[in-house]
């Protein structure tokens, strides 16, 4: 049997194994591994050696995008000044911008826009960087891609937009940053669901006083007739609906 040595351990490996049974490093796809574990000096290595730094696994993961999910800042730039593609899409239709945003790596998602502008691209949801980056929380981000033009109102397949997601989840500085940046409050779902009726719903008593401040209607009605006040009180949030009431629901 043919014997390869792992670039990891240095140990013989089967030619047809899938994976070093020493250290578990993969023989194939090496450049993802060493992209995922920042190993910035195995990954330059391979790219003299004329390693595809395009190459995908079987998830359509590149090297840059597992970089980017991993926040190795040193490897997504080597691979970008190693003309790698900052705009493929894995097989959910996930860029690397996608990735650096659902995981806050700040530093990523600026390296990426200075080289070509993805902002607008969506996945296979039509869920878009800034969307994904509203739904994990991550402010500094979803500040930065709104300074670089991000489209506030873009809906996915869904009707959702950014405020939604972030509304859904309670993250009130991040509801205030679209907010601040021209997101309209009353842009509906599929369902015909609000912002307001969606953080009423999860009862998010001070994302509801935020849109309420900011002059949500607090008489939307979603596709069934129901309004804020009507899920609030269905779903049990007392504090939502005392909120509410305050403001003028009935």
């Amino acid at each position: 049997m043919a014997l390869t040595a792992c670039y990891e351990c240095g140990d013989g490996v089967s030619s047809l194994a899938e994976a070093c049974p020493h250290c578990g490093a993969p023989m194939k796809n090496k450049i993802i591994y060493a992209s995922m574990t920042g190993n910035t000096e195995r990954v330059r290595e391979l790219i003299e050696a004329g390693t595809d730094v395009n190459e995908r696994d079987s998830e359509g993961w590149t090297a840059l995008i597992v970089a980017c999910r991993e926040g190795q800042v040193g490897v997504a730039n080597l691979l970008i000044q190693s003309n790698a593609d900052v705009r493929i899409k894995d097989k959910n239709g996930w860029t690397p911008l996608m990735w650096a945003a659902a995981t806050g790596q700040e530093a990523i998602v600026k390296i990426l826009l200075d080289k070509e502008d993805g902002l607008e691209d969506r996945d296979q949801y039509g869920a878009t960087a800034l969307m994904k980056a509203c739904r994990r929380g991550f402010e500094s981000v979803v500040r930065f891609l709104l300074q670089k033009g991000a489209d506030v109102n873009a809906k996915d397949d869904y009707g959702w937009t950014a405020l939604m997601r972030a509304a859904r989840r309670g993250y009130v500085a991040v509801v205030k940053s679209v907010v601040d940046a021209g997101a309209d409050l009353e842009a509906k779902d599929q369902y015909g669901a609000t912002a307001l009726i969606v953080a009423s719903a999860e009862g998010h008593a001070d994302v509801v006083k935020q849109l309420l401040n900011a002059k949500a209607d607090i008489h939307a009605k979603d596709r069934n007739g129901w309004t804020a006040l009507m899920w609030a009180s269905s779903a049990g949030n007392v504090e939502v609906v005392k909120i509410l009431k305050t403001y003028g629901a009935e």
